[in-house]
């Protein structure tokens, strides 16, 4: 597959790897990951929770891929087990063409994969340059830590001590510390929560450099549904601990949704008529209506609304359905549990 390259291909939509495509079919391809059948249980109270149930995932190498889910559907325990953190229940796991069957076989591929958590404990007392360079000596890397720290926007604060760091600084430290082994493979979670719009345009960049100098491969969990479906080259959905739907972002989209909705806006006392049955009606402070309509044929629709009443509809647009509609309507019971 060809990925993409920067910011100015965000409209690029990878080819879906379709759910019964063989691994047969794939076996010749360069993987960073390929997991088999993966089963993860653990108790909570005295019950028994199926944390993983059976998943099937290939990345491959330079693929950002985005890992979604509501709390408890199965995404952390299944990174930390492509982390090495944990072991399977059952199943197989292979990282940059390594198998893993326990924490020694992951030692193998450990120096090449760097990981930025959302939450990293830093030590608080040590300077941004001595913990870079402290890194650099775990991967025994010839990266240059000056040269990291300039990449992240991290040279003026490199003789700061790390606890002194604002939220924001702290997440970028966090992913230098990722970049110090100059990683095959990067897990990075929720790597922009802190970051300011600049700063996320300038982490995406750092990133899709690395994947275009070593081919790195991205597994990236977040809850930036936006930033997924424009940066991602595939994401995969998951709930209670099962792939619900993989794939480009634009595909799954497409594939889930028929229709647009549209809006338009009237005086308070004009009365729409149509036959649409999911017609919303919103009153506004000043007294006029929004009206959201779902049609299949959205143009045909405001025509036919056009001619009937003129210019009595104002504010027109047509939305198209993004990867926060998908979530919302392939995970309904989520929203059940924070009620």
């Amino acid at each position: 597959m060809t990925p993409r390259t920067g910011l100015s291909t965000l409209a690029y939509s990878a080819p879906h790897i379709q759910d019964s495509e063989s691994l047969a079919a794939t076996e010749n391809r360069p993987f960073a990951i390929k997991t088999s059948n993966l089963f993860k249980t653990y108790r909570n109270g005295g019950k028994v929770v199926d944390a993983l149930g059976g998943v099937e995932l290939a990345v491959e190498r330079g693929e950002f891929i985005g890992v979604l889910g509501p709390n408890g559907a199965g995404k952390t325990s299944l990174i930390e087990i492509l982390e090495g953190i944990r072991q399977p229940d059952q199943g197989e796991v292979e990282v940059l063409g390594t198998k893993v069957q326990d924490q020694k076989a992951m030692q193998k591929v450990r120096a090449r994969i760097g990981i930025a958590l959302q939450h990293s404990v830093l030590p608080p007392l040590t300077t941004v340059a001595e913990l870079l360079s402290f890194q650099r000596g775990l991967y025994d890397s010839k990266v240059d830590p000056e040269m990291i720290m300039d990449l992240v926007g991290l040279s003026d604060q490199r003789a700061k001590r790390v606890g002194g760091l604002s939220g924001g600084q702290q997440q970028r430290v966090a992913i230098a510390m990722a970049l110090m082994g100059d990683p095959d493979l990067m897990f990075l979670d929720e790597p922009t929560s802190q970051l300011d719009p600049h700063a996320r345009l300038a982490l995406w960049e750092i990133l899709y450099a690395q994947r275009n100098r070593r081919n790195t491969s991205v597994l990236i969990t977040t809850h930036q549904m936006e930033e997924a479906q424009r940066i991602c080259d595939r994401v995969l959905i998951i709930d209670k601990g099962k792939i619900i739907a993989e794939g480009a972002p634009n595909d799954l989209i497409r594939r889930h949704f028929r229709h647009r909705r549209v809006y338009f806006v009237t005086a308070g006392d004009v009365q729409i008529e149509t036959s649409q049955s999911d017609h919303q009606v919103i009153q506004l402070r000043d007294g006029r209506a929004q009206h959201q309509i779902l049609s299949s044929a959205p143009l045909e629709m405001l025509a036919e609304m056009s001619a009937r009443y003129g210019d009595k509809l104002t504010e027109v647009s047509i939305a198209e359905p993004t990867l926060e509609d998908l979530f919302l309507k392939l995970t309904p019971h989520a929203a059940r549990r924070v009620q």
